[in-house]
């Protein structure tokens, strides 16, 4: 199961992060953000491991593993 949407908001809001600031850090829109969010888009590889980074969280934690 792909639970990418939920843990995205679930660890920006942790590291205290807008959708802004973490589209910032990722090179796309808020928009982007506000749809991966939203389950309406999917990411692709490169930002996968650049929000990994940002959130400094593995990418398993990101899409496999429900939030704590």
């Amino acid at each position: 199961m792909n639970y990418f949407s939920e843990n995205l908001l679930y660890y920006r809001k942790k590291h205290g992060m807008t959708q802004n600031d973490i589209a910032r850090k990722v090179f796309v829109k808020r928009q982007t953000i506000s749809n991966y969010e939203k389950n309406t888009r999917i990411c692709d590889l490169d930002t996968l491991v650049l929000l990994s980074e940002a959130l400094d969280i593995s990418i398993d934690d990101l899409i496999k593993n429900p939030h704590p």
